[in-house]
């Protein structure tokens, strides 16, 4: 695949969905440590309701600003905002495309998503955060127009950023109240992105959402 449409969309959210009910205990005890405990029940919420909107058949930018309100209707923690702050920029950021999206241009998309998220958050990259591996992302996928490639690119980008922040303390949020326990734990919106592209990666590589992680 070399384009991305609404319903490559429809279905990698519903594939997100599925892996949340894989992970939603390993996400609420990597957030235990650090903060309330409860990163993957949200997101496992947040992405349910993502699920049960069919976007099929819309323009992309229709796609990503239906699943912009609902994801701000659904939660109203600090992580949820962040997302449906991404995914609303990322619906203005293809605005200007009636149909697919070239592959090429999904690196641009996840910029948009990641300045909005770092003016929304008031923070910056560097500060071991989800934003950070957004970046790191971005940037790994830049100039790739296959869309197996792109995953598979993301998917060691989004694990490799959680390793290379590994000793950092977290610099925003709760956790920056304990700097030094923070250096040794990974930020728990970090772990979720890397999982759940894991997750959405190796269900479109088998076709389903394995119970592997």
């Amino acid at each position: 695949m070399t384009c991305l449409t609404s319903n490559d969309l429809w279905l990698f959210v519903q594939r997100a969905a599925n892996a949340t009910t894989i992970l939603e205990e390993r996400l609420n005890a990597a957030d235990r440590e650090l903060g309330d405990g409860d990163t993957g029940t949200m997101l496992a919420r947040l992405l349910q309701a993502l699920a049960g909107v069919d976007i099929r058949g819309t323009s992309l930018s229709e796609a990503l600003n239906t699943l912009a309100f609902t994801a701000s209707a659904s939660t109203g923690s600090s992580l949820g905002t962040l997302i449906s702050a991404a995914l609303f920029a990322m619906s203005q950021q293809t605005k200007s495309h009636t149909g697919p999206l070239p592959a090429p241009e999904s690196a641009a998309l996840l910029r948009s998503a990641r300045d909005a998220m770092l003016e929304l958050g008031k923070s910056r990259l560097g500060d071991k955060t989800i934003i950070d591996s957004v970046d790191a992302v971005a940037v790994s996928i830049a100039g790739l127009n296959d869309w197996a490639a792109i995953m598979n690119t993301a998917v060691e980008a989004a694990e490799a950023v959680i390793l290379q922040f590994r000793g950092r303390p977290c610099r925003v949020g709760r956790a920056r109240i304990w700097p030094e326990k923070s250096r040794n734990l990974d930020d728990p919106g970090m772990v979720a992105f890397a999982a759940l592209l894991k997750a959405t990666a190796l269900a479109d590589r088998y076709g389903q959402s394995p119970s592997l992680l």
